[in-house]
C-alpha cells in the first residue's frame, strides 16, 4: 500500500490536510479580495480541523504512557 493510500484512510489525517487546502485557499483569497478575513477564516477552520487529530495522537501518547508505568 502506497504512503499517500494510508494517509488518506485515515479520516482524522484527511481532515488534517483539508485544513491546510483551506489555508492555501484561504491566502489564494487573500490576495485577490486584498482582505485578512479569508486567511483568518481558514487559518481558524484549519484548527478546528486539527483537532481530531491531535486527540488521537494524545490518546495513543496516554495509553503508551500508562503501558509504560505499568510495566515498572
Amino acid at each position: 500500500m502506497s504512503y499517500l493510500r494510508s494517509i488518506f484512510r485515515h479520516p482524522t489525517m484527511r481532515l488534517y490536510l483539508v485544513g491546510h487546502v483551506l489555508i492555501l485557499f484561504g491566502a489564494y483569497l487573500m490576495e485577490v479580495m486584498h482582505s485578512m478575513l479569508p486567511m483568518a477564516l481558514a487559518a481558524s477552520a484549519a484548527l478546528m480541523l486539527m483537532m481530531p487529530l491531535v486527540k488521537q495522537l494524545s490518546a495513543r501518547y496516554a495509553r503508551v504512557r500508562s503501558d509504560d508505568s505499568q510495566q515498572r
